[in-house]
């Protein structure tokens, strides 16, 4: 029987299914308490994090906590698919692409940031995403466009800004390190390197997402389009390694970022003044405890809308973020067709689906 402590390591996916499908009341009730203490203690330790790293490194760094606080909860599971050590100068290196090029690359001109941005972004998934059913994108592409959204605009905000990503880096690699250097893995650095092959459906795929993120960003910064990363989540979101999964994110993405949006902008009416920023802590705690795509999508509104209102105030923060959702999910379905027609041209089969 699997204890409380074990219960709580599962995620909402795994434990939701034990829920429903276990007859015994007693373990109901725990898998039960296991979901929500785990999602309780998770937003608390998030909440500690970002409010160490925001009083410590400025506002402006706050996000930095929250690259820190996504990563840790990450790789204390996953890893990537070579070498502990290795790995662990892995981490390293991505942090230290976090510290250079999200800020170069929002002080130049978008047609120049492109190209650090792909370069960038390139090198995290070929370094994190050798297994890519572990989706370490989701966690790492996903923290670049984050610290490339919210740039800071000073010289102080971005030493400050170093100082805590080098901080977040040795706390993530070292967690990291600490519960994966028991683990044996077959491969070393020098494997993932020879592995990187453009007719091979893995490195295929990884430049598939990376060059689709850039072409968005590019065409969002080139015509001023607000909150442009929220485009670019919603491409990498529906760009999934499998065919199928695209087709049930393009379908579902943008109408559960409206219910989100609805339930934010009800939520946030009826909640006093000094309460609205609370908000964005129930949806953390929404996104934890849900086990499904759509409602993830969903709550993941409440956070984005609890930065975005006070930027651009509630109507338009709402109309923003659903505009952006339609734009990087029309964008990505017209994207992949282009990309595996290309691909099909050039080698004589679309090679891409089925990695892992």
């Amino acid at each position: 029987m699997m204890s409380f402590y074990e219960a709580m390591q599962l995620g909402a996916v795994n434990l939701k299914p034990l829920i429903k499908d276990t007859e015994d009341n007693k373990l109901k009730k725990r898998y039960i308490v296991a979901l929500i203490v785990k999602n309780f203690l998770c937003l608390l330790f998030c909440m500690i994090v970002v409010t160490f790293f925001n009083n410590v490194f400025g506002s402006d760094n706050s996000i930095v906590g929250v690259v820190t606080v996504i990563a840790l909860l990450t790789f204390r599971f996953s890893n990537l698919d070579f070498k502990t050590t290795q790995s662990t100068i892995a981490i390293l290196g991505i942090f230290a692409i976090f510290i250079v090029s999200p800020y170069l690359a929002s002080i130049v001109h978008p047609v120049l940031a492109s190209i650090i941005n792909f370069i960038s972004m390139m090198a995290i998934v070929i370094l994190s995403c050798h297994n890519v059913t572990l989706s370490n994108q989701s966690t790492l592409v996903l923290s670049y466009l984050l610290l490339y959204g919210y740039h800071v605009d000073d010289v102080n905000g971005y030493i400050n800004r170093i100082f805590a990503l080098i901080l977040g880096g040795i706390i993530v690699s070292g967690i990291f390190y600490y519960k994966h250097i028991k683990v044996n893995f077959e491969n070393s650095f020098s494997d993932i390197i020879k592995d990187i092959d453009f007719s091979k459906p893995r490195t295929k795929w990884q430049l598939k997402l990376v060059l689709g993120i850039t072409i968005i960003i590019l065409i969002g910064e080139l015509v001023n389009l607000p909150r442009v990363i929220w485009a670019g989540f919603a491409f990498m979101s529906v760009m999934q390694p499998d065919k199928e999964k695209i087709q049930y994110r393009v379908k579902r993405r943008c109408p559960f970022t409206i219910i989100g949006s609805l339930m934010f902008v009800a939520l946030y009416l009826v909640i006093p003044e000094g309460y609205k920023g609370y908000v964005g802590i129930i949806g953390g705690l929404m996104v934890g405890a849900s086990g499904m795509y759509t409602w993830q999508t969903s709550f993941n509104c409440f956070g984005a809308l609890s930065a975005a209102v006070p930027i651009f105030g509630l109507h338009w923060a709402i109309v923003i973020r659903i505009v952006d959702n339609i734009i990087g999910v029309v964008y990505g379905k017209v994207y992949n067709k282009i990309f595996d027609k290309v691909d099909e041209k050039v080698f004589g089969e679309n090679t891409i689906m089925g990695v892992g």
